[in-house]
């Protein structure tokens, strides 16, 4: 059995090494291709990825993603000059005439807030947040919980999908921690790379053991296997990679 955990693991990596080498595609954020074409584009346009992040809270995430464009097309125009323009009342305004989020007031000052900490902080350019000091993932993260209403899960989530998807380099990834889900905590599980009653924490510290050097490398793989083929019940297992080494353990 362990044999078969060893086997796992060095499939996990091998695969999740490889994804990581691939090129850069277009991440689909909102479902809107005007949106996430900006959402996109981190090199002229970094602010709309930084407000989607911030936005990404208590709704499902394609009309969080959504809420930096919908405020463009508000104000008439897509650069981060435009965005300082409306005042706070405004942006309040705005969140509540537009029912941008379940909680319009509270996130309006939300993103109200990131806009001027990218302003102060990183001097209109939000993508000092992973460039400036060639930073550690650990900075980064830390950068991205300054901002208000962000925690440990969105700014972890930020900085894995810069370095996993943006192919953003940091000076290390070991700080990046696995996103457990529902998804990832049946398939760590099923897999027994942790106990059955295993709390969301300890899965975060199996990743860290299993390979300290990037722990959120399983994240976008486990997630795969278990929306795809994983599910709770009539899992598919011939679709999965691993079936021949799962097999072994069930």
């Amino acid at each position: 059995m362990q044999d078969a955990h060893d086997d796992i693991l060095r499939v996990l990596i091998e695969r999740g090494l490889e994804l990581h080498k691939n090129p850069r595609e277009l991440v689909t954020f909102s479902l809107n291709p005007e949106a996430d074409a900006l959402l996109n584009n981190i090199e002229t346009s970094p602010h709309f990825f930084v407000l989607g992040c911030v936005m990404d809270r208590q709704i499902k995430a394609e009309r969080a993603w959504l809420i930096p464009y919908r405020i463009s097309q508000h104000i008439g125009g897509v650069q981060f000059s435009d965005f300082l323009k409306p005042d706070l009342p405004e942006t309040i305004r705005i969140f509540n005439e537009e029912s941008l989020h379940r909680m319009p007031t509270l996130m309006a000052k939300c993103f109200y807030d990131a806009i001027q900490r990218i302003h102060t902080e990183y001097s209109n350019n939000a993508s000092d947040i992973w460039k400036q000091g060639n930073p550690s993932s650990g900075e980064v993260i830390r950068r991205f919980e300054q901002f208000n209403g962000v925690g440990q899960k969105i700014s972890t989530m930020a900085t894995n999908i810069l370095v996993r998807e943006f192919k953003v380099q940091l000076a290390d990834n070991s700080a990046i921690d696995i996103s457990v889900d529902v998804q990832i905590d049946r398939v760590f599980k099923r897999l027994e790379l942790v106990p059955k009653d295993a709390s969301k924490n300890d899965i975060i510290t199996a990743a860290r053991k299993y390979y300290p050097a990037y722990p959120g490398l399983f994240d976008s793989l486990c997630w795969e296997i278990g929306q795809g083929w994983c599910r709770p019940e009539r899992p598919e297992c011939g679709k999965c990679f691993l079936e021949k080494y799962c097999r072994k353990i069930l």
